[in-house]
């Protein structure tokens, strides 16, 4: 689209000195504080949203799991082709956040100094960014079930997006999603990204959560021709003949044993190295490559990127010592989809294993109280495997995690109750053990990821030495 340049206010450039004096305050106090800035700036300037001069290109990354991942290989991306990016990696993804990152990049007369913003948005903050924004791109990596407490049915926070996009934003959706296939108007521009069929996989959903089973043109039975998790896969209505759409950027094969993959742009098909070989981060990789053939970026230059980029590592590690992996994976608690397919990576691991829980939210644990269920939506039946020797749970809630993987067919002698978050590094036997699983939540990155991982890592390296 062409982006009509805002003008210049009064107001609006005082909002932003405000909230860049916040931001330079919060720096030389030590703080990071990355929503404050926008928090302050809005306090000024309620409208600064549809007010704050934009660059040149504006991309929105939004979607229950893998929206951090994805906007940042995509940023990186951009950033090693030489473009100016500004981009909220550090997950600030509300209003606040998103206006702190815009203010970044503008000069204090208000000019933007960058060419392209890349910005994750939380799916729910859509009709408070979108209608001000107006991107010219909008990603959305999936729309599964979330937090009972933060969201209702993913069809309804479907439609809270699909209210608040303008005609003009190009969409770059999940083909094998049907909930976010379906986002927007016929006038938008819609782009499909998906995974080819990979062998032997299921045909017959399973597990606790599946949000999609009905076909949205004539309420039939939908017949899955592959099944992958929650609503994710490929359908066919046998009454009317919808079916899922036929992705633009595909996956055409995935080899796990040699870490790549055959990716279809266009009429182009490219070896790729796997970024991550987990379901979710593949489709990231795929939704990357979506996106910047969008913006116009060489299919070359793309698989060039994909080729050195990786997730960032409060997402997911993975490091040898002595023998013994230790791997960090987010397992974003209070949503239960997203702690399944943790649970599901761990067994295809080879090996002897021991797994270190800690995958309650550190906001639940002295200013709220949050319903458990969650935890009933999650699939802990993917950890009753025989190649899992012990399971480490620490934090407020083991007990339930307990009760929960006991109810899955774990057995009660594997199970270590630990208080401490941080505790089971230090407890756990690193002897005739092929792999650690260091699982923690989005806010607890750096308080129990950090410390259990480099825990272990000491360890190791003192049996090494």
């Amino acid at each position: 689209m062409t982006r009509p340049v805002r003008p210049i206010r009064a107001r609006m450039l005082l909002a932003v000195w405000a909230g860049k004096l916040t931001g330079a305050l919060l720096r030389l106090a030590g703080r990071a504080g990355t929503h404050v800035p926008g928090k302050v700036a809005l306090a000024v300037y309620p409208g600064l949203m549809s007010a704050i001069p934009l660059p040149p290109r504006v991309v929105v990354v939004t979607g229950t799991n893998g929206k951090t991942t994805t906007t940042n290989i995509l940023a990186d991306a951009l950033h090693n082709l030489g473009v100016r990016v500004g981009s909220n990696r550090a997950g600030s993804n509300l209003r606040e956040g998103i206006i702190a990152t815009l203010m970044d990049g503008l000069t204090v007369l208000g000019r933007s100094t960058i060419d392209t913003a890349i910005l994750e948005m939380d799916e729910r903050s859509a009709r408070l960014v979108l209608p001000g924004l107006r991107p010219d791109v909008l990603v959305c990596t999936n729309l599964t079930r979330d937090s009972i407490k933060r969201n209702a049915h993913p069809e309804y926070i479907a439609w809270i997006v699909s209210s608040a996009l303008s005609d003009d934003t190009t969409l770059v959706l999940n083909a094998d999603d049907l909930i976010t296939a379906r986002l927007g108007t016929d006038a938008n521009r819609r782009v499909f990204f998906g995974v080819d069929a990979l062998g032997d996989e299921s045909r017959t959903p399973h597990g606790v959560a599946i949000d999609v089973s009905i076909c949205p043109i004539c309420d039939h039975t939908l017949v899955w021709d592959v099944w992958r998790f929650n609503h994710i896969g490929k359908v066919t209505c046998p009454s009317c003949g919808f079916r899922s759409p036929q992705a633009d950027v595909r996956a055409l094969s995935v080899d796990i044993a040699s870490g790549t993959m055959d990716l279809a742009m266009g009429d182009t098909t490219t070896t790729l190295p796997l970024v991550n070989d987990n379901i979710v981060n593949i489709y990231n990789e795929v939704a990357v490559a979506a996106a910047l053939t969008v913006l116009g970026v060489a299919v070359e230059d793309i698989a060039a990127q994909l080729a050195s980029l990786k997730p960032p590592v409060t997402r997911f590690a993975d490091e040898t010592i002595s023998g013994v992996r230790i791997l960090r994976l987010l397992t974003k608690g209070l949503v239960g989809v997203a702690c399944s397919r943790a649970f599901e990576h761990i067994p295809t691991i080879p090996g002897r294993k021991v797994v270190l829980m800690a995958i309650d939210e550190a906001s639940e644990r002295v200013t709220e109280v949050e319903n458990t269920a969650w935890i009933y939506d999650a699939d802990y039946e993917y950890l009753a495997d025989p190649t899992i020797a012990q399971i480490f749970v620490g934090g407020i809630r083991r007990h339930d995690h307990a009760l929960r993987l006991a109810i899955a067919g774990v057995d009660p002698t594997k199970i270590v109750l630990v208080e401490s978050e941080t505790g089971a590094a230090d407890l756990v036997s690193l002897d005739n053990v092929d792999a650690v699983f260091n699982l923690h939540s989005v806010h607890n990155a750096l308080i129990s990821g950090n410390p259990v991982q480099d825990r272990l890592r000491e360890r190791l390296l003192e049996k090494v030495r």
